[in-house]
């Protein structure tokens, strides 16, 4: 009986320490994605002056570790805005179908959907959600109005290097759009991964 006893105290000593090694390793490895990880002012000066007939405004804005960079149509008929931030420590799948690219184009939308109507004159609704498998972005279709213009919104988000990419696409509504939200979403998405 003694003998089992020790042998079942050996054998949870081996596996505690399997599970601590485990842990240590995963831990490695996340500490070595974050140092291969280009840095935000790294992926703020590869980003290109046009994508898809936007131009990038002036100055790229960096406060807590978000990059966040403003883009136009010449007309400012679409403006758009790419932000690229970590999410604390864990990884985000570049796979658009996750749980964890949906979650934070839900969490977008209720950015907008839960500002202060009364005071800001903007409503917007969610339409639709679409996947565009390559590059691979989870899109949300907005629309509604700034004040008495009707407008639309895309929201996507998609992953880069372990970050998540959010771009924000809002134009005038109209039968014939004055950008192309999509093609803009998926440029930017490849440039923030340096392609």
């Amino acid at each position: 009986m003694a003998e089992n006893s020790a042998r079942g105290a050996v054998r949870r000593s081996v596996l505690r320490g399997l599970a601590v090694g485990g842990l240590l390793g995963i831990g490695a490895c996340a500490a070595l994605d974050e140092t291969q990880r280009p840095a935000l002012d790294a992926i703020a000066a590869r980003m290109p002056a046009e994508i898809a007939g936007f131009q990038r405004g002036e100055v790229p804005q960096r406060p807590n570790d978000v990059l966040t960079l403003d883009y136009a149509t010449p007309n400012r008929g679409a403006v758009a805005t790419v932000q690229v931030y970590a999410t604390g420590g864990r990884s985000v799948p570049s796979d658009p179908a996750s749980v964890e690219i949906d979650r934070e184009v839900t969490s977008a939308v209720m950015e907008v959907t839960e500002a202060p109507q009364g005071r800001t004159g903007r409503r917007l609704t969610e339409r639709e959600r679409f996947t565009i498998a390559d590059p691979g972005l989870r899109c949300a279709v907005m629309e509604g109005a700034f004040g008495r213009a009707p407008v639309t919104r895309h929201v996507c988000v998609g992953a880069a290097q372990g970050r998540v990419v959010k771009v924000q696409v809002t134009m005038a509504t109209s039968r014939t759009p004055s950008a192309d939200a999509t093609a803009f979403a998926a440029g930017a998405l490849l440039a923030v991964r340096g392609r």
